[in-house]
């Protein structure tokens, strides 16, 4: 794994990133179906990070960093990618200075998680789970949740939080796959193996009715910029396999400046969220 050093300066080594626009686009209309008509997407809460821990060689400006989750919409039922966290989870972050959090947000998002009929966790951190591990109806939800073997291995083993590991017990009640690349998870939606900002992490590939694509980074950059300038994150406490990240952020870019009809979503760039659903390109509201 490349050194801190590496990572603060943006000089770490890049390992190409195996994925295939061409297999995602294939693959999306393998399932039967109709495909989705819309992406939503919702803000629970926010961190408040420096720059300079955002993106290597940024300065002490303030980011405002939104915690979301999204809502893929079909003519008849929706599909969640993540599911936001609790307040309780939320604070755990940052127990000496709180935060911004937004109930009324986490309560729509918990009904949507309620009325999906299947959720998919694209990572096993805290931001993106637990609005699944710590609900009530817990049981229920995991039954409709998709997880991969390196996700349950890590809610298992290497929690984010000390408060979401589960057991194995637990963890059987989830829908758990594994597989190479690429994988097919609903009519226009296809997970992409990437790990790198964790040992579990994916992408999420999106082909909607109208011929719009989206093409969800997740944690891979935790801003626009970190593509743009193929700059990775420089916050200490973050471990990733860097060059792995470095060669995501290669592809990534390569994508954004050749690929016009893909627009590429980033977890927590408010700045994007706010362009996207101001321009209709992400639904503000989930539909419940």
């Amino acid at each position: 794994m490349a050194s801190d050093v590496a990572v603060a300066t943006g000089k770490a080594a890049e390992k190409p990133f195996a994925a295939d626009l061409s297999v995602m686009r294939a693959m999306s209309t393998v399932l039967p179906g109709a495909l989705p008509v819309a992406v939503n997407g919702v803000r629970v809460a926010a961190s408040i990070r420096p720059r300079k821990f955002v993106i290597a060689g940024g300065d002490e400006t303030a980011v405002t960093m939104p915690r979301t989750a999204f809502q893929v919409v079909y003519p008849d039922c929706t599909v969640m990618i993540d599911s936001g966290l609790d307040k309780v989870t939320h604070d755990s972050f940052s127990p000496d200075k709180p935060e911004p959090y937004y109930p009324e947000q986490f309560t729509k998002l918990a009904r949507a998680l309620d009325a999906a009929r299947l959720i998919v966790l694209t990572h096993h951190h805290a931001d993106h789970v637990a609005g699944v591990v710590t609900a009530s109806n817990f049981a229920a939800l995991a039954a409709k949740t998709v997880i991969t073997m390196d996700v349950a291995d890590c809610l298992m083993n290497t929690p984010h939080r000390p408060h979401l590991k589960l057991t194995q017990d637990a963890i059987g009640k989830f829908i758990v796959l594994d597989y190479p690349q690429h994988y097919p998870v609903a009519p226009g939606v296809v997970l992409v193996r990437s790990p790198g900002h964790s040992t579990d992490s994916q992408m999420v590939y999106i082909r909607l009715q109208s011929g719009r694509e989206i093409l969800h980074s997740v944690d891979s950059a935790w801003v626009m910029d970190n593509i743009r300038e193929v700059k990775g994150k420089a916050a200490p406490w973050v471990k990733e396999d860097v060059p792995s990240v470095m060669g995501q952020l290669r592809w990534l870019k390569n994508v954004a400046e050749t690929e016009k009809n893909v627009t590429i979503l980033v977890t927590h760039d408010d700045d994007l969220f706010e362009r996207l659903t101001q321009s209709g390109a992400v639904g503000a509201e989930l539909a419940i």
